[in-house]
């Protein structure tokens, strides 16, 4: 059987269930600069939109997946390598999925570029968005996401406000924490007055559980947690592994792994289920993860007691 180059999973997701997962963005293209990225630093730093790839391509894919293979899953998903709204036909995208399937559509998105109308005009039609906010201030919007110098603060915030207003789907804001850096009170307490402002239907509370972009990146001490209760009161916890398997469109061991950690590194653990068959032992999964890291093709990381496998590039 072939892979896919565009369209990955389902993925258990710690939100959505099992996450079928469509990725128009080239590896580590993105208008941010996150320090806790487990996907790494961004090599390609942009805020210009277009159709990285031809979206012909994405859109057979697309069709064959739906129609021919009809995996199970939750949420159809746009995700994976970089910004998704960065792609400039994403509109065409999520209108040409709606067509094969029923299943609710989710865009999950750093939110940077809500302030544009062209991208809030792409987005109303998909039933969850899952924008990202880190900081209540511009300082430290600087200092965890490191966004592009076209993306100020006071823009993002309103284009989260302006979505808002006239979205009718669900609209999950995630916060992710880092140590030392936005998990004080004072710093929680600016995030919740501009949650407050934008109303959002649910918050998500995160930390770094994968390893992050920068070594320093560390998950807040678990005084955190009476801070977050003070301060927010009515929030989701999603700070835990995720559970299930990751499934896959072929036998070939090599391209279906990397296919998923260049979007979303994995638990050992969590290779050893999901690729363990009757023809493939655990033990020759752990031979052929050691050959690969020795082609310098993944890479092995420890991230607090728990081995994970990313794919290897250059930083």
């Amino acid at each position: 059987m072939e892979s896919f180059q565009y369209i990955y999973g389902p993925v258990p997701s710690r939100r959505l269930g099992q996450s079928l997962g469509i990725d128009p963005i080239p590896s580590k293209t993105c208008n941010y600069q996150c320090i806790y990225c487990q996907l790494g630093r961004t090599t390609n730093f942009t805020n210009e939109r277009k159709n990285f790839y031809p979206k012909e391509e994405i859109l057979k894919e697309l069709k064959e997946v739906l129609t021919e293979k009809k995996p199970y899953f939750d949420y159809l998903t746009f995700v994976g390598s970089g910004e998704p709204t960065l792609y400039k036909d994403l509109g065409d995208l999520i209108s040409f999925a709606k067509k094969y399937t029923e299943k609710p559509i989710c865009v999950i998105t750093n939110g940077s570029l809500l302030y544009k109308s062209e991208v809030r005009d792409q987005l109303y039609d998909v039933e969850v968005v899952l924008p990202t906010l880190d900081a209540g201030d511009e300082k430290t919007f600087r200092l965890i996401n490191r966004p592009h110098p076209e993306i100020k603060f006071k823009n993002l915030i309103e284009g989260f406000i302006e979505f808002r207003s006239h979205y009718e789907g669900e609209f999950w804001v995630e916060v992710m924490l880092v140590k030392d850096v936005n998990d004080s009170k004072e710093e929680l307490l600016k995030i919740k007055e501009k949650m407050d402002i934008i109303k959002p239907d649910r918050i998500d509370i995160n930390v770094p559980i994968r390893p992050p972009a920068e070594k320093w990146v560390e998950v807040p001490n678990k005084s955190v947690i009476s801070r977050l209760n003070e301060v927010f009161i009515d929030y989701n916890n999603i700070n835990f592994p995720e559970m299930g398997h990751f499934k896959f469109y072929s036998s070939d061991f090599e391209k279906e792994l990397l296919s998923i950690i260049e979007r979303h590194p994995m638990r050992e653990d969590q290779i050893l289920e999901s690729f363990s068959s009757p023809d493939l032992s655990k033990k020759e999964i752990q031979e052929k993860l050691s050959q690969l890291e020795k082609q310098n093709k993944i890479l092995q990381e420890n991230y607090h007691d728990t081995k994970f496998w990313k794919l290897k590039t250059l930083n």
